[in-house]
């Protein structure tokens, strides 16, 4: 590991880009400064000037802030590449950190990209992380499921998971829609009894996953969860820029 890559020598968060601007830059910014105070790493005051000055690198529909430990902002622009759903996963061992360090979003991110190409090679469109006989995330996302009493289960956060902005945009939906929501382990268990499986993320959005490891998930059909995320979803993205360039 060198400088750049240690865990405390930058923080980043992945935004939706639509060539001027980017989707809820301030619940991005917010989870942004709580990692960096995690990190020690100081908050410039003038945060959202350096990110409108800053220079914007590569193309496409994603854009990563980052601030490293010397103060300055980074903007690096990629493409999300996802199939429609519905996708499939595979379980892959959750990259671990020292507390400080885990659920932030952080330099040394690699086995993250890792657990994504390896789903790949495998055939599978993402990979489900797993830790301590439960899926902690996503390896860009996050997972929800409907369990059969009809309780939509995310990750609990002290599984060491990242706390996802699309899932706090969508949680409200959720609840309108009637589906009680929860934290909570994801054990083998209470996938196995799992009505639907979807994944959120900025890159994603809304997907809904057909198995996992080759195992059939849910009735292999979009339900509740997945069609009253992904109208959320959409609606909430219009009205949700803010515009850099």
């Amino acid at each position: 590991m060198n400088a750049d890559t240690a865990p405390d020598s930058s923080v980043f968060t992945t935004l939706r880009w639509n060539g001027t601007s980017v989707a809820w830059l301030d619940k991005h910014l917010e989870r942004l400064e709580k990692h960096a105070k995690r990190l020690s790493i100081d908050w410039p005051v003038n945060i959202s000037e350096k990110i409108t000055q800053a220079k914007i690198d590569g193309h496409g529909n994603l854009c990563r802030i980052q601030l490293n430990r010397d103060g300055t902002i980074q903007l690096r622009l990629r493409e999300s590449n996802y199939s429609k759903s519905p996708l499939t996963a595979v379980s892959h061992p959750a990259p671990r950190f020292l507390q400080v360090f885990q659920g932030a979003k952080h330099a040394d991110w690699e086995g993250y990209s890792k657990a994504r190409q390896t789903s790949n090679e495998a055939g599978a469109d993402i990979a489900l992380l797993v830790h301590n006989g439960a899926v902690v995330d996503g390896d860009h996302c996050t997972p929800i499921i409907l369990d059969s009493d009809g309780v939509a289960f995310s990750p609990s956060l002290d599984g060491g998971g990242v706390d996802s902005i699309s899932l706090a945009v969508l949680v409200p939906a959720i609840e309108k829609a009637g589906i009680p929501f929860r934290r909570a382990k994801l054990t083998e268990n209470l996938l196995g009894r799992a009505n639907e499986l979807i994944v959120v993320g900025t890159g994603v959005g809304v997907a809904w996953l057909s198995e996992i490891d080759g195992q059939r998930i849910g009735s292999g059909t979009p339900g509740r969860l997945y069609e009253a995320c992904k109208v959320a979803f959409e609606s909430e993205l219009e009205k949700a820029w803010t515009q850099l360039r």
